[in-house]
């Protein structure tokens, strides 16, 4: 029988062997996962991205609280004004306007309820107007004005202030009110000299205890009824 022998120095099988002992163990080594090492640094940068993300939904959130509190805070603070105009175009009306024109049988009658005043170094204003049809003297009913006490604005009604605003939802922190007059003398052989008055307001608030919320507003309201000094 015929034998075949390798050549000399052939180690083939033995080489093979080794060769697939190697590459199983680091074979194997490959598919063992991560280390330590490398899962600490990947969860530290989960975590700083993370802490990124929840601060800047953090400071998102925070400015949109505080939009809306200005918001609201200047909505509070334009209705409070209105109210304040709405109430000075109505100072002086009279009950019987037609009383206050001159007639050459019977003369004109004095308005009675033009008187304006400023109290307190402007922080109280006071005035007068006809509630019905056939008043032509200021009563108690018709005596109103406005003034700011407390951190909240009174109105005056039936002669008697009471609260306006409220300090829990709005602190009211500064108002201010002035008047303008201006005359226009009359022509002709009437005396009279008719004035017009503007009065200019001021008013500061924010919200309880956050003054970097604070909101002003400022207006000028034009009185309807002119003041008539002397006569015809």
């Amino acid at each position: 029988m015929m034998r075949i022998l390798p050549p000399r120095g052939f180690s083939g099988f033995s080489g093979f062997c080794a060769h697939s002992r190697f590459s199983g163990f680091y074979g194997i080594r490959g598919l063992g996962g991560f280390t330590l090492i490398e899962l600490m640094v990947g969860l530290a940068v989960g975590l700083w991205v993370v802490a990124g993300a929840m601060g800047w939904a953090g400071h998102t959130l925070g400015q949109m609280q505080r939009q809306l509190q200005e918001w609201q805070m200047h909505r509070e603070l334009r209705a409070l004004a209105l109210q304040l105009q709405m109430e000075l175009r109505r100072a002086g009306a009279h009950g019987r306007p037609t009383a206050l024109v001159w007639r050459q049988d019977t003369g004109a009658t004095a308005n009675a309820f033009s008187t304006l005043t400023l109290e307190d170094g402007g922080s109280t204003l006071r005035f007068s107007r006809a509630t019905d049809d056939n008043a032509t003297q200021p009563g108690t009913s018709g005596q109103t004005g406005f003034r700011w006490a407390e951190g909240r604005m009174d109105q005056s009604l039936g002669g008697r202030f009471q609260p306006l605003t409220d300090p829990g939802l709005m602190e009211v922190t500064s108002f201010s009110a002035t008047v303008q007059t201006l005359a226009h003398a009359g022509t002709g052989g009437c005396a009279g000299t008719v004035h017009s008055r503007t009065v200019e307001l001021s008013l500061q608030a924010q919200p309880p205890q956050q003054p970097q919320l604070q909101q002003r507003l400022a207006l000028t309201v034009h009185l309807r009824n002119d003041v008539v000094a002397g006569g015809c």
